[in-house]
């Protein structure tokens, strides 16, 4: 063998080994930067959604970025800083430190990024936060809960209670009575009547206090304009369900107060009461609710009454006779009529008055359940203690039905006041605003290396999982 030839080939085979192995480094070093390009931005998303509102989520159990970051306002572009700064950390750890950086193979840095497509509370009237919230509820209670809520609901659709107008059937036989003196002997039924004028002082007892504060309803959700985002990522689930409609309702009796549950909230002591008024004052929110109750309690009570025989004939006693001492015999029938409907007055006074003292009301009573069980206790029921012992159900039960026939929409946006009032009081939160609060967003990076190739990258990231 000649001299040399052995080096000749030596050579050969090495400059082709050292070209597989520069193209495996190369590869490798190529496949390292995307996956580490993958890995970077999703670790920087799930730090930036770890970055949830801790005030939210222990007052009302939700999960919410705060783009504002406690600043004055909402801003994508201070989410968009959080994004990379922690995209940057994950590419140079040892950045800052007082030590040579680590060595790094793929020499990336991120060059480009934006974030978009975000999905707010208030999106879509707010159905990003009912949707998000009735998860919640489910988390803590189960779907279960929903049978008990249907089915008040039903029997008072089926009772035929929301069609019974009482005024205007004692009206028509007040115009029967026109003219003549009810208030003779020891029935006083027009006196008992007479006091549907200042409801509130009626129905509420000397001993029960009625809080007195102002509610500061500026810039709150439902009182400006919000910014608006893609909506719900999950069009597929619907929160307006009859179901889910059911599940929100018990979602507000969980979180917010009302006269029976104080959660002492320095807002509002009458939340639940706000949610169905949308009043500025806690007084004018408790009026209004307990109106709308007693007008559904009077119809209750007073069909009920025109349906019991037995008080009915001992009404009719009493007509009668009232009836021989005006000398007109004639008008027996309107007379009685108008003590059944003083009745149904009176016990419907007597009820809401037991349901503010925590007692339960049936929605439909039977001869057992009734607090003025004669014509005589119409003399006193204004001094007659309520019953707080008894079956059937409660100032909360039924706020219920009275949110299961508020406008949706409505009942949405001012629970989201509710929610921002009370956010507001916390340390770092006085400029909360729930049109700032995300649960989803897009983000797209691209990264270049000092090795020549770059990467772009879009992912997206949420609280609720997406439905592709």
């Amino acid at each position: 063998m000649k001299p040399g030839v052995i080096t000749v080939f030596l050579s050969i085979v090495l400059t082709c080994v050292l070209s597989l192995v520069g193209a495996l480094i190369y590869s490798v070093r190529y496949s390292t930067a995307r996956m580490r390009t993958e890995m970077v931005m999703n670790m920087g998303l799930q730090s930036v959604f770890a970055e949830y509102n801790r005030e939210l989520l222990k007052q009302y159990d939700l999960y919410f970025i705060d783009t504002s970051y406690g600043g004055a306002k909402p801003s994508v572009s201070a989410l968009k800083d959080h994004l990379r700064s922690y995209m940057d950390y994950n590419l140079h750890p040892a950045k800052g430190l007082i030590m040579w950086d680590a060595a790094d193979m793929t020499g990336l840095s991120l060059s480009e990024l934006e974030v978009d497509l975000l999905s707010y509370a208030t999106d879509q009237g707010g159905r990003v936060f009912k949707r998000q919230a009735i998860h919640s509820l489910k988390d803590h209670y189960g779907i279960s809960i929903v049978n008990e809520l249907r089915k008040n609901l039903t029997d008072y659709k089926h009772s035929g209670i929301d069609k019974m107008d009482v005024d205007r059937e004692r009206e028509k036989v007040a115009k029967k009575l026109k003219g003549l003196d009810l208030n003779q002997g020891n029935y006083p039924a027009a006196k008992v009547l007479d006091q549907r004028a200042g409801i509130l002082n009626l129905l509420i007892n000397k001993e029960l206090k009625v809080s007195d504060k102002a509610l500061n309803l500026d810039n709150t959700a439902s009182h400006r304009s919000n910014q608006s985002g893609i909506g719900l990522v999950r069009p597929d689930e619907d929160p307006d369900s009859m179901a889910n409609e059911l599940l929100f309702n018990e979602y507000l009796n969980w979180k917010l107060s009302c006269y029976t549950n104080d959660l002492d909230h320095s807002s509002a002591s009458y939340e639940l009461e706000y949610v169905l008024n949308g009043k500025n004052t806690d007084r004018a929110n408790l009026r209004d609710t307990l109106q709308t109750l007693f007008i559904m309690r009077e119809a209750a009570d007073t069909m009920a009454v025109f349906q019991d025989e037995v008080k009915k004939n001992e009404a009719k006693g009493v007509g009668m006779a009232l009836a021989l001492i005006l000398l007109t015999p004639e008008l027996e029938e309107p007379i009685t009529d108008f003590i059944l409907f003083a009745w149904g007055f009176a016990e419907s006074v007597m009820d809401i008055r037991t349901l503010l003292k925590g007692g339960r009301v049936p929605l439909i009573k039977s001869a057992g359940d009734w607090q003025l069980r004669s014509v005589g206790d119409l003399l006193l029921f204004n001094s007659k203690s309520p019953q707080t012992k008894g079956q059937g159900l409660s100032y909360q039960d039924y706020l219920k039905l009275l949110l299961a026939l508020e406008n949706p929409t409505k009942k949405v946006k001012r629970a989201l006041d509710v929610i921002e009032m009370n956010i507001r009081t916390t340390e770092g939160n006085s400029a909360f605003r729930m049109d700032g609060c995300a649960e989803y967003l897009e983000a797209e990076a691209k990264l270049n290396s000092s090795y020549g190739f770059s990467f772009e990258i879009r992912r997206d990231y949420g609280y609720e999982p997406v439905i592709e």
